[in-house]
Order: structure tokens, then C-alpha cells, then sequence
């Protein structure tokens, strides 16, 4: 029951004595009417009170960093019986967002939904949403717990860039290099009938239980080269505020530069720095692309400590960076960065820069407004 009920009860007891106390019979049936109202409320809504269901829905694949999502709800009861005219939804979206939409009875369903307008970049939770119902003078209420858990993904921007500044050569007109340094491997070419004589190492076992006989490997050689995209994700040198910030203009610079090599056919990979550190590699297949940019999605700048120390350990550590391009895209550079950067020269590879100035983010304007809106049922 509402405060509002409990409140027309006091009212009924009171009118109920004063009644009885001045002797005035005229004054009951009011006093049981309006102390009735809110009985029947909270009879009706508890008779409503049951398990229902949610259902979210984007109507989008893929939702890129600053669409407008405009989130469909339906909510239908769990097993049969009546459903209210009218309710309210309190949706959760991530840990502090919380979301109020309509909902209006379309047969056997409750339909509403809201939008959120230029959703920023991130990984969104959405759970632990309560369905409101009460009666329509709001003298009773009911709090329905709707147990289903969604995930929103909103990839950073990417953009399409048609060459890369490291393809020019330096500034002061040189050309640009070949790789300094491609490591041999070998691919799988294609898949034979295995030949007498040759070594059973190469057999392709899969084939060989397909077919029902023995097919081997043809491998071919080809000389590889990797290029490696180093996200900082320094805590301390995130300024601005999202979608306007540092490190949200370093994630699409990291996104679009894997983008470029992987339409390239060249094989990459993102090492993420922060709090735990990460490499994906990226290969030609566009499930791994897929992987990297939910991961790009969701990144945040956690690492506690600067980029040059983490470049000072992987350089004497049992995992140095081994790639013939080393894209370093930060936020904080320094005099010791720089040394580091540099000193990937003597490990055969290609080190370059992407600087974001922070400088240029402190002068920025209040928070683009992202807060949901709400809209019409239906």
C-alpha cells in the first residue's frame, strides 16, 4: 500500500470517530467508502502481483558509439491470468543508470520503450529491472523483480583511412622502408592424398577420418609480417569526459589503425595496457576482428602505472614485443617514453607514435547529454 493509501485509512478511521463522537449516523457510510478504496487497491493490485517475463529488444547488429538505441520492452505474464491496463518499468542500464519507461496492455502484453540518445562507447548490463503496477488513484502498489540479464555492446567509431604515415617515410623525405624484420612460417596451402613415401607428420587427421584415407598437409612457405597496436591505458592520464576524452579518442585511433592493416592482409595485433594487461592477435578471418572491436568496446584506462615501465620489462621479460610495426597510441608522452619507443629501433622494428594531446581535452565543455527518453507506449 502507498503512502497515499495509508493516508485515506487515517482519513476513514478519523472521519469514522468524529462521526461517532458528534453522534452523526450521515457520515459512516462516507467514512467505510474511503476506508474500502484502499482495501480494494491492494486487493486488485496483489491479484495482478505475479511472475512476468521481459523481453529487450535494439533493433540494431551492431550499435557504433554515438547512435541514438531505441530499446523495445515487452513484458507478458509468466502463467495465465489478468495483466493491468498500465505499468511502469524501471530498467537498469550498467551500475548507477536507471531508467523509467511506460508500458501499455496490447492484448496479452505490456509494450513501452525508450531511447538513449548518442549512446557513448562501452559494455553495457542491463539487469535487475521491476515492473510498477498500481491502481489508477496510486492508493496501492506492487513490485514485480523481472529476472532477465542483457548486454549491450557499443563499438567505438572506426575510420576508414587510406594510407598510413609510416608508408611515407620520415619527415625529411626519405622514403618509405621495407620491414626490417619478417619471420618465416609456413601455411596451410591445401590438403592432399597422402603419397608413398612421405612422412606421416604432415597427415591431416580430420580429412584423413573424413575420407577414410590418408591425406596430408600442403604447406607452403610465406614470410610474415606482424604489426603490433599498443593502447595506453594509463589511469593518470585520462582527461575529458566520455565520449569526449583521452582515452576514447585513443581507442578509435587504435580501432581504425587495425582496421587499415587488417583490409590490408597484414597481420596484427592490439596490446591493451592496463590494470590487466592483453594481447589479441588479428588475423585475415573477420570473427577475429569482431572479437578485438568488442574488446575495444568495453576497455577502459585502469593501468596504474606508466607505458615506459611496462616497455622497460617486455623488452628484458620472456615476451617482447615481436612484431615489425609497433603503433604506440598515447595520451601521456614523456622524455622516457620516448627513450623506450626508440629503443625498439635496435629490436628490428618500426616504432611510431600516435599522440593524443591531453591539452587540448581540458578546455572541453559539459557532458554530452546521454540520459534516456522517454516516449510513448506502444
Amino acid at each position: 500500500m502507498t503512502t497515499r493509501g495509508r493516508r485515506l485509512l487515517l482519513l476513514a478511521a478519523g472521519l469514522y470517530l468524529v462521526s461517532w463522537g458528534f453522534g452523526t449516523a450521515v457520515m459512516f457510510p462516507v467514512a467505510v467508502g474511503l476506508a474500502l478504496a484502499p482495501l480494494l487497491a491492494l486487493a486488485w493490485v496483489k491479484a495482478l502481483d505475479r511472475p512476468m517475463l521481459l523481453r529487450r529488444r535494439t533493433g540494431h547488429l551492431e550499435l557504433t558509439e554515438g547512435q541514438s538505441v531505441d530499446v523495445g520492452l515487452e513484458v507478458r505474464p509468466d502463467t495465465g491470468g489478468p495483466i493491468p491496463g498500465r505499468a511502469v518499468l524501471l530498467d537498469r542500464l550498467g551500475q548507477t543508470r536507471v531508467i523509467q519507461a511506460d508500458l501499455g496492455r496490447r492484448g496479452r502484453v505490456l509494450r513501452g520503450r525508450y531511447e538513449i540518445e548518442s549512446a557513448p562507447r562501452g559494455r553495457y548490463r542491463m539487469d535487475g529491472a521491476e515492473l510498477l503496477i498500481a491502481d489508477p488513484f496510486g492508493l496501492a502498489q506492487a513490485r514485480i523483480q523481472l529476472d532477465r540479464a542483457d548486454q549491450m555492446l557499443v563499438y567505438p567509431r572506426v575510420y576508414e583511412l587510406e594510407g598510413l604515415f609510416t608508408d611515407g617515410g620520415t619527415p625529411g623525405g626519405d622514403h618509405g622502408r621495407s620491414m626490417l624484420h619478417r619471420t618465416a612460417g609456413y601455411d596451410l596451402h591445401s590438403i592432399r592424398e597422402h603419397q608413398v613415401g612421405e612422412s606421416l607428420r604432415r597427415v591431416h587427421w580430420r580429412s584423413t577420418a573424413r575420407r577414410r584415407r590418408l591425406m596430408v598437409k600442403e604447406l607452403q612457405d610465406t614470410p610474415r609480417d606482424e604489426a603490433c597496436v599498443v593502447l595506453d591505458g594509463e589511469a593518470a592520464a585520462l582527461t575529458g569526459i566520455a565520449p569526449d576524452s583521452t582515452f576514447d579518442t585513443q581507442v578509435r585511433a587504435a580501432a581504425s589503425l587495425l582496421r587499415r592493416m587488417s583490409d590490408a592482409g597484414q597481420r596484427s595485433s592490439l596490446l591493451i595496457h592496463a590494470a590487466q594487461r592483453s594481447r589479441y592477435r588479428l588475423g585475415f578471418g573477420s570473427g577475429d576482428w569482431a572479437a578485438v572491436l568488442g574488446e575495444l568496446a568495453g576497455v577502459e584506462a585502469t593501468a596504474p602505472r606508466p607505458l615506459h615501465d611496462y616497455l622497460a620489462e617486455s623488452s628484458r621479460g620472456p615476451e617482447p614485443i615481436d612484431a615489425s610495426r609497433v603503433f604506440v597510441v598515447t595520451a601521456s608522452m614523456s622524455a622516457l617514453l620516448a627513450e623506450r619507443v626508440l629503443g625498439l629501433v635496435s629490436a628490428q622494428c618500426e616504432p611510431a607514435v600516435v599522440w593524443v594531446d591531453a591539452a587540448s581535452f581540458k578546455a572541453m565543455g559539459r557532458k554530452r547529454d546521454t540520459a534516456p527518453r522517454r516516449l510513448p507506449c506502444g
